[in-house]
């Protein structure tokens, strides 16, 4: 009964952070301006562009014109995944034309393939990968309240857990080298696209608009909750985990030895990112910190990039013991 309790309790908060965020957008006066987008099938990208830019100012509640003729794109204020032309002034999102290649934070036309790309990220964009690099940090600052460097570190973060795997998916980029081990049908990209009509299936213009509507509501939804994990989970743990840091000489006088908090919080991830940070690699040898039932717990820190290869593993004698 208490878990089924807590279970409810965290339920309640993650759909509160969504609906706060949805508030947020329609107290929004309607746009009159006109997004458009390719009509026919509809994949995650298009479909999660148009949804970014209904949550701006500019486009709130805008209307999606879905068409392939030039004559009716061009009447727009904004077009994405169509059109076959990148310009940020212009408005347009187009990432098939020959020789693109942009990535999220790459200097705009320099690169025309992954080694070429000059920023961190050297995935290529597709249409809400554009968008994203252009308004996302407004759309996260908007929907999460988050400000200064925090709007940066989740923007970075949310691509990296979601936007990035669209990006590839959209523009063919295997996930690995080689025949996959397995087939991966729960991600985004594959639930838009079983939202598309069926080969055997009667389908017009307007049920297929239909189908993308409710296509990008299921990508927004996505999105916030990924946003919501990073907002109210991820960045909290970074600052434990930089706090923790910052206090390791109180610790111990060797500064080797971090204590934490709280249990079971996710340091792993963040600790070697905040070591370089701080100009100190690789000092941390062990962590500190109490389980779930209040027992004292010690773990050897790995070595970066490493699942069993510790910095510096226990003395064999204290390995496995408790209560001494």
């Amino acid at each position: 009964r208490h878990w089924r309790c807590r279970h409810t309790l965290v339920m309640a908060k993650h759909r509160l952070f969504g609906e706060q965020a949805k508030e947020k957008t329609r107290a929004l006066p309607k746009s009159s301006k006109k997004i458009g987008t390719h009509s026919g099938n509809f994949q995650a990208d298009e479909a999660l562009a148009c949804w970014f830019l209904r949550q701006l100012p500019d486009y709130a509640g805008a209307e999606v014109v879905r068409s392939r003729d030039p004559a009716v794109l061009d009447e727009l204020d904004i077009v994405v995944d169509v059109g076959g032309i990148y310009d940020l002034e212009k408005r347009r999102f187009d990432h098939h034309q020959r020789g693109f290649f942009e990535t999220l934070d790459g200097e705009v036309g320099k690169a025309t393939c992954a080694e070429e790309a000059t920023g961190r990220w050297k995935t290529k964009l597709s249409a809400s990968g554009l968008v994203y690099k252009h308004y996302g940090r407004d759309i996260v600052a908007r929907l999460s309240g988050l400000t200064g460097e925090n709007v940066e570190l989740a923007w970075a973060q949310v691509y990296d857990g979601l936007l990035e795997g669209v990006d590839a998916i959209d523009n063919g980029i295997e996930i690995c080298e080689g025949l996959p081990k397995y087939k991966q049908g729960s991600d985004v990209s594959s639930r838009v696209a079983r939202l598309n009509p069926r080969w055997n299936e009667e389908s017009d213009h307007a049920d297929q608009c239909a189908r993308f509507e409710e296509a990008s509501l299921l990508c927004g939804e996505e999105f916030l909750e990924v946003l919501s994990e990073v907002a109210e989970a991820w960045l909290p743990a970074r600052a434990n985990v930089k706090d923790s840091l910052a206090r390791r000489l109180q610790v111990h006088p060797s500064g080797h030895v971090m204590k934490l908090e709280s249990g079971g919080l996710p340091w792993r991830e963040h600790l070697y990112e905040l070591e370089r940070e701080a100009g100190c690699e690789g000092c941390i040898m062990y962590v500190l910190y109490q389980d779930q039932s209040g027992m004292w717990r010690i773990q050897a820190v790995t070595v970066e990039g490493t699942l069993f290869q510790n910095r510096l593993s226990l003395p064999e004698p204290w390995r496995g013991l408790r209560n001494e």
